[in-house]
C-alpha cells in the first residue's frame, strides 16, 4: 500500500506523452497539407522568376538557375488590354464588396435581431444556397440579364456577384449581430436611439472584424471569378482580369508560360496584400462568425 502512492506520476505522464504523440501526428498532417497547398502557388512565383530556357527544360526544379524578370517586363510590353482587364476587376470588386457589406449586414441585422414568421427557414434556405454550384443557375442568370440588358456590362456583374455573395455575408455577420448583447440594444432604445440608428452607431462598429471577414471573402470571389464573367461579357471594356488572362493567349501564335506565370502573379498581388493586411482582423471576424453565434 506504501509503494502505491508513487506510481500516479507516471500514469499522468504517460497519458500527457499520449497526448503529446497525437498533438504531433495533427501537426504532421497539417504541415502536409499546407505544403501540398503551397507547392502550386510557390511553383508560380519562382517559375515566373525563370528565363524560357528553364521552363521548358526536362529538369524539373523549383528554384531557378538564372533569376530574371524578363518575364514581368515583356508581360507589359507585349500584352495588349492588360491594363484595361485589371481596371475592370477592380471595379467590379470594389462595387461587389461595397454592395453586398451595405444589404447583407441589413439583412442579417434583421435575422438577428427581428422576429418575423418564416425567419428560421428563409435564413436557412439562403445558407443552403451557398453550396450550390453557380453553373445550375448560369442560364437563367444569362437570360435575366439579357432581358434587363445587363449583359456585357460592369453594373451586370457587380449585381450578379452582389447576389452570389449575400449568403455569406447574411450568414457570417448573422452571428455576429446575435453576439452583441440585448442590453446594449436596451439601453440606447431607452435613451431614444431608432432602428437605423442603433444599427449604424452600435451595431456596426462592434461588428468591424466580421464585417472584415465578410469583406476579405467576398473580394476573394469577386475577384476571382471566371465563369459567369466569361459567358455575359465580350467586349474588353467589360471584360474583368481572369477572363483576359485567357483572352491574352490568343495574342501569340505559341503561348509564352514565363508570361502567363508573371500574369497570375499580378492577378494574386490583391488578395495577398488585402490577407496579409487585414489577417488578424480576418481571423477574429471569422471565428466570431462561426462561433459566437
Amino acid at each position: 500500500m506504501a509503494n502505491a502512492g508513487p506510481e500516479k506520476p507516471p500514469a499522468r505522464r504517460r497519458r500527457g506523452a499520449g497526448l503529446s504523440w497525437g498533438t504531433g501526428i495533427i501537426w504532421a498532417i497539417l504541415a502536409v497539407v499546407v505544403v501540398i497547398n503551397l507547392c502550386p502557388f510557390f511553383w508560380v512565383i519562382f517559375s515566373s522568376l525563370k528565363p524560357r530556357s528553364e521552363i521548358y527544360s526536362p529538369e524539373t526544379r523549383l528554384l531557378p538557375k538564372e533569376w530574371t524578370l524578363h518575364n514581368y517586363t515583356s508581360m507589359f510590353h507585349s500584352m495588349t488590354g492588360l491594363g484595361r482587364y485589371y481596371l475592370n476587376s477592380f471595379l467590379v470588386t470594389v462595387g461587389t464588396v461595397g454592395l453586398a457589406l451595405f444589404i447583407g449586414s441589413l439583412a442579417a441585422y434583421a435575422f438577428a435581431r427581428f422576429h418575423f414568421p418564416g425567419r428560421e427557414v428563409l435564413f436557412y434556405t439562403l445558407v443552403f444556397s451557398m453550396f450550390l454550384p453557380g453553373e445550375i443557375a448560369l442560364i437563367g442568370r444569362f437570360e435575366l440579364f439579357m432581358h434587363l440588358r445587363l449583359v456585357n456590362k460592369l453594373s451586370g456583374l457587380i449585381l450578379a456577384y452582389t447576389a452570389g455573395s449575400l449568403a455569406l455575408v447574411l450568414f457570417i455577420m448573422r452571428n455576429v449581430f446575435r453576439s452583441i448583447p440585448q442590453e446594449m440594444i436596451d439601453a440606447a432604445r431607452i435613451d431614444g436611439a431608432g432602428t437605423w440608428q442603433i444599427f449604424w452607431e452600435i451595431m456596426v462598429p462592434l461588428s468591424k472584424t466580421g464585417l472584415v471577414a465578410a469583406a476579405v471573402l467576398t473580394f476573394m470571389g469577386a475577384w476571382n471569378e471566371f465563369l459567369f464573367a466569361v459567358t455575359t461579357t465580350w467586349s474588353e471594356k467589360a471584360q474583368t482580369l481572369p477572363v483576359g488572362i485567357m483572352l491574352l493567349r490568343s495574342q501569340f501564335e505559341h503561348w509564352d508560360y514565363g508570361m502567363l506565370f508573371a500574369t497570375l502573379m499580378l492577378s494574386f498581388v490583391p488578395v495577398m496584400v488585402l490577407f496579409v493586411v487585414l489577417q488578424k482582423q480576418f481571423i477574429r471576424g471569422a471565428t466570431a462568425g462561426a462561433i459566437k453565434g
